[in-house]
């Protein structure tokens, strides 16, 4: 489990000095491919995309763009792709095999994709962003190349091996025909795209850590693929046949320590995004991650029982809370609305929850549209769809407020609430020099009403505004800060007020 519980603890504020900010992932091959058609002309280079578009993210409040896909991929990841053509046509029912553009996550070279663009093109949107008051976040894939990098022939020695005395021809299973394992992880086999980088191989650390160093100087951050799988134990128990055959010993450290302090001293403003799963997350961030994937808030709020949601949040540890990546879909998960049911309302009030306490808030290609078909990472589209009227309504009033200083780097108290139906309620609080909001969310069937002690209401008669639909009303601060401010809110639904 994903949260450490604290038992009995009367919750407090997080730390004045918690940066909670708001990134954006961009699938961007699919993405560019998105705007050729909306503008009616060619754009397919970096520096064809309008600014405009990224000034609307600026607009509702997004700090980091991370374009997803962005580096250099081969030939044989393409063709190894188009050869598994019916695998997308679930997805994409009108598929063509025009539509596979090759994985992402199948890299030769982290230099920019020529179809993109190059280095200095990356080096050049990423200051017109700084200038308009965005960051870019880029990717960094840890744990294998693509099959056809030219380190494969340069480096053999920089990846897993079959040890020395397997008979050849190798086991196509596992390997290539030098004997280069294919990549993988201890629990989903083997990627056969890939080729499986040696992390005990010093060599290969100090590549890959000025690999880490080269993109952090192209970037204000970077996302980290699957980042626990490279993890010295992890990685001893998939590849422990092949280290002991060839001699290898473990590292005395582990990668990411090194890594980041090393990319940290050069360029401290960067910042780590781990996905991570299997218990690993505070792992990472005690190496030194900003940011951890946090899925176990949403799977459990993927059940719509309010009971399982509940300890979770009750016994926040805000550490680890200010260091996730709090998100309802990325591109590997479902849609959220699929992830809910189908129920558009509830997957737009567990995202609310969700970038409603602390750390950062994660928001994916299509999510603001209310998309329910997913874009395969392989695939320059998704099945054509209009989205969702109500999704569309409500991140639109949400990101607008989201934006605001307060739940960027305001702080945080989670409240409670009281009455027969208190059960079905969770209350956040934040506040800054000059904010006070308070989020109340009803993550239940059928209406329900509560009373949300606020100890820091001013007294006297005052106007408070809630703010997703625009309404003020007078209330007494000495009853809100005594009794409490009562509110009814509707099921699967959420009022966020400001008050004084």
């Amino acid at each position: 489990m994903m949260y450490k519980f604290v038992i009995g603890v009367l919750l407090m504020n997080v730390l004045v000095n918690a940066y909670n900010p708001t990134i954006y992932e961009l699938s961007l091959r699919p993405w560019l491919y998105e705007l050729t058609n909306k503008y009616g002309r060619n754009i397919s280079k970096l520096n064809d995309i309008p600014m405009e578009e990224f000034q609307h993210l600026k607009d509702i409040g997004v700090d980091y763009v991370w374009l997803m896909g962005i580096w250099q991929l081969g030939q044989y990841g393409l063709d190894f792709d188009r050869a598994h053509a019916n695998d997308y046509k679930s997805n994409l029912p009108d598929f063509t095999i025009d539509d596979v553009i090759g994985s992402p996550y199948a890299i030769t070279e982290f230099v920019c994709n020529s179809e993109l663009g190059t280095d200095q093109d990356i080096i050049n949107l990423r200051q017109k962003l700084n200038a308009m008051g965005l960051k870019l976040m880029l990717d960094f894939v840890p744990n294998h190349s693509a099959i056809d990098s030219p380190y494969r022939t340069s480096n053999i020695d920089y990846y897993i091996r079959a040890p020395p005395n397997t008979p050849t021809p190798y086991d196509s299973e596992y390997y290539l025909p030098d004997g280069v394992s294919y990549g993988g992880d201890q629990w989903d086999g083997f990627w056969k795209d890939t080729a499986q980088w040696n992390y005990w191989n010093n060599d290969t650390r100090n590549y890959l850590k000025s690999v880490v160093k080269k993109i952090a100087s192209m970037s204000d951050g970077m996302r980290c693929d699957m980042a626990m799988v490279i993890l010295n134990d992890l990685f001893y128990n998939k590849w422990k046949p092949q280290l002991d055959a060839w001699g290898y010993k473990r590292p005395s450290t582990e990668f990411w320590s090194e890594a980041i302090a090393e990319t940290k001293q050069q360029y401290p403003n960067v910042i780590f995004l781990a996905e991570v799963y299997w218990s690993k997350e505070q792992d990472l961030i005690n190496l030194g991650f900003d940011y951890v994937y946090e899925k176990w808030l949403l799977d459990q709020q993927a059940t719509l029982d309010v009971g399982k949601v509940r300890p979770i949040l009750s016994n926040l540890d805000f550490n680890y809370a200010s260091h996730s990546n709090h998100f309802v879909e990325n591109h590997d998960e479902p849609r959220a609305i699929i992830k809910f049911s189908g129920k558009d309302y509830i997957s737009c009030v567990a995202a609310l929850m969700s970038y409603s306490i602390p750390g950062a808030r994660f928001v994916n290609h299509g999510q603001l549209e209310g998309l329910s078909n997913k874009l395969d990472v392989h695939l320059r589209r998704s099945y054509r769809e209009n989205g969702s009227t109500y999704v569309k309504s409500f991140y639109g009033k949400i990101m607008d407020i989201l934006k605001r200083d307060v739940f960027k780097s305001g702080n945080w108290t989670q409240l409670n609430v009281t009455g027969d139906q208190y059960w079905k309620f969770f209350a956040f609080r934040w506040t800054n020099s000059s904010e006070k909001i308070v989020v109340v969310i009803n993550f239940s069937e059928g209406s329900g009403y509560g009373l949300v002690k606020l100890s820091d209401a001013s007294s006297g008669q005052q106007t408070i505004t809630e703010l997703i639909s625009g309404q003020t009303y007078v209330r007494s601060g000495d009853d809100m800060r005594n009794n409490g401010l009562g509110v009814i809110v509707d099921g699967w639904n959420a009022q966020i007020f400001s008050y004084f």
